[in-house]
């Protein structure tokens, strides 16, 4: 039996590897759910604010390695709402992702640990997570780890058929 993963920050060597793994993230959530769709350009704007990430001090990206290949990350960012509500800072969980063959055996509940960790030295009050709806084994994950709902995203489809506009957008230094 292997050595459970190691986890720690990520590293700009790390930036290909995680990238792959984000894909198979969004494979995934496009079989869970047909409105999931992934721009063509996705990978190539994900992989362009990873850097970014790594030296943002209200950023973080961890990942889980194993016999020198990663089999999981997450990434996370300081969040604080709109406003017009009362300020609350909180730790935005963005993505979660462990291969298939690993889940189940705690490498998850490792990486959010890692966010808790860095979560307990900033002033926030708790640690937001979105999942989609249809990931059954998602949203089973996060209520073991005691989050609780907040809101639901819902969705109308209209009975027109729309092709995806492409808009002109201002040149920015993340891609998203």
């Amino acid at each position: 039996m292997s050595n459970p993963p190691a986890i720690r920050r990520a590293l700009k060597e790390d930036q290909q590897q995680i990238g792959d793994l984000w894909l198979r993230l969004l494979d995934e959530h496009a079989a869970m759910d047909p409105r999931f769709g992934v721009a063509g350009d996705a990978l190539e704007r994900w992989l362009n604010d990873f850097r970014y990430w790594l030296v943002d001090e209200q950023s973080r990206v961890f990942v889980a390695e194993q016999e020198g290949a990663l089999v999981g990350f997450i990434t996370a960012c300081l969040w604080e709402p709109l406003p017009l509500y009362a300020v609350s800072e909180e730790v935005y969980i963005n993505e979660l992702y462990v291969v298939a063959e690993l889940r189940g055996q705690g490498v998850g509940r490792r990486l959010v640990e890692a966010v808790k960790a860095w979560a307990e030295d900033l002033p926030v009050g708790r640690l937001r997570i979105g999942v989609l709806a249809a990931n059954t084994a998602g949203r089973a994950f996060w209520e073991r780890q005691h989050a609780q709902p907040l809101s639901l995203t819902l969705t109308i489809d209209l009975e027109k058929s729309v092709a995806p506009a492409k808009v002109e957008k201002k040149k920015a230094r993340l891609g998203f």
